[in-house]
């Protein structure tokens, strides 16, 4: 009889992260050493209050609703800061009594920082991995050789592909009198996802300006810059990243010490709209928030191949012997349009936070250069995704409530459309069909 598998979600959530865990289960479910698969509810903080779910049993019609489903509802999620050495000592009590001899950590900066650190100080004996998720994509190393992308970061790029072409409908409609239109994306201190606005203007002929942090200019030059527009163009529709600065947000952190955009006093879009109102020009904002990173209808369907395909990944090596590592996408060493799942060892990994490199930055010009353009679209692909639904209503899994009076729960999978519950007879998958797509 082997050693149980704990796994935790930390961080915001993408909707691939569940096709992640859906992959996880899978091949722990066939794995020789690996006895039960739990999960903490919600993530680690579950864990160290030893609220704990059962996902052994789910089924292959289980797996592939769960592959769907986007976001972190399943199975919960947590941001928090490094741990003190009383929780520690509190979580190696709960491995110790639920035998876990096998963890997995999914998230982003801050939970391969956390990873790390129980690497070193964790005083229990586990096999370890830790599984990249961040639509951001500002994990990784500097070359984009070990970790070409983060799962999550293409479906958020192809929503804003989609989002600026909207943009641009509603600018020509309203220029009249909204002259400027102006969103905002993730991205604390990066402008991967600010630079993907380009990717739904590519030929140039939307008057489009992309503020990136990587290269912070004065406000008066932002402001001269969207005059300039204006007076060329007669409209003009503006994407910033969350973290460029145009003034004073009032800024709120989390518990892990990461600004909080969404929570802050105010926006970067608010301030620039009242910038704009300074100087004579009508604008109106758009902040998408949290359906940037969770709207599955944006998905693509390379993004949930790939995610799936790397917690597979993450388990046959830990099966396989291997431990304290971050299971990654790299970039293929025979073929640009192709990629390779591979491990990282944490030995390895130093500050592994980037940003958007130069060579993709078209300095001066609040544009990004056809390299990036380059780098981010194979990455998308453009594939249909078939959502399941039952008559037009999408389906989400949840776990099923479990009784509080006790603290490890045998949680099966329940199966919700819009608020209903669904019946086995009425799922809208067909068990095993996704892997037969996936070719896997």
């Amino acid at each position: 009889m082997g050693s149980n598998l704990l796994v935790t979600m930390s961080g915001g959530t993408t909707n691939v992260i569940n096709a992640t865990l859906a992959g996880i289960i899978k091949s722990a479910q066939k794995a020789d050493r690996i006895a039960r698969i739990l999960a903490g509810y919600p993530g680690i903080k579950g864990a160290l209050e030893e609220s704990l779910i059962d996902l052994t049993d789910l089924t292959e019609t289980d797996l592939e609703l769960l592959y769907y489903t986007a976001a972190s509802g399943f199975t919960g999620t947590t941001r928090v800061k490094l741990m003190s050495g009383e929780e520690l000592m509190r979580l190696a009590e709960v491995f110790a009594a639920h035998n876990i001899g096998y963890f997995i950590n999914i998230g982003g900066s801050g939970t391969i920082k956390q990873s790390l650190q129980m690497s070193r100080e964790l005083p229990f004996e586990v096999n370890m991995a830790a599984v990249a998720k961040t639509v951001d994509n500002d994990l990784g190393d500097a070359e984009f050789e070990k970790v070409l992308y983060t799962p999550g970061f293409p479906s958020c790029a192809h929503y804003w592909r989609y989002k600026v072409r909207m943009m641009n409908q509603e600018n020509l409609g309203a220029f009249s009198h909204d002259k400027v239109l102006i969103a905002q994306t993730f991205g604390r201190k990066t402008g991967f996802l600010a630079g993907c606005a380009r990717l739904g203007d590519i030929t140039q002929e939307i008057p489009l300006i992309i503020l990136l942090p990587e290269d912070q200019r004065q406000l008066n030059e932002v402001l001269e810059h969207i005059k300039n527009v204006v007076r060329e163009r007669d409209r003009a529709i503006v994407v910033l990243s969350e973290g460029y600065d145009v003034g004073d947000i009032g800024e709120r952190y989390d518990l892990s010490g990461q600004v909080m955009y969404g929570t802050s006093q105010t926006t970067g879009v608010q301030l620039l709209v009242n910038h704009c109102a300074d100087i004579g020009i009508q604008a109106r904002g758009f902040i998408p928030g949290f359906d940037q990173r969770s709207d599955i209808r944006f998905v693509s369907a390379l993004d949930l191949r790939r995610a799936y395909r790397v917690g597979r990944e993450a388990v046959e090596r830990l099966d396989a012997g291997e431990r304290d590592f971050l299971a990654s996408i790299s970039r293929s060493s025979t073929s640009s349009n192709q990629v390779e799942f591979t491990s990282i060892t944490f030995a390895e990994i130093g500050d592994y936070c980037r940003v958007l490199p130069g060579r993709w930055i078209s300095y001066g010009n609040f544009d990004v250069t056809d390299g990036y353009i380059e780098y981010v679209e194979p990455l998308i692909g453009n594939e249909p995704v078939d959502i399941p639904s039952l008559s037009g209503k999408l389906a989400f899994a949840y776990p099923r409530k479990p009784n509080v009076q006790k603290k490890l729960q045998l949680w099966s999978a329940e199966w919700i459309c819009e608020g209903n519950l669904v019946s086995d007879s009425q799922m809208p998958v067909q068990s095993g069909v996704y892997e037969k797509e996936l070719k896997i």
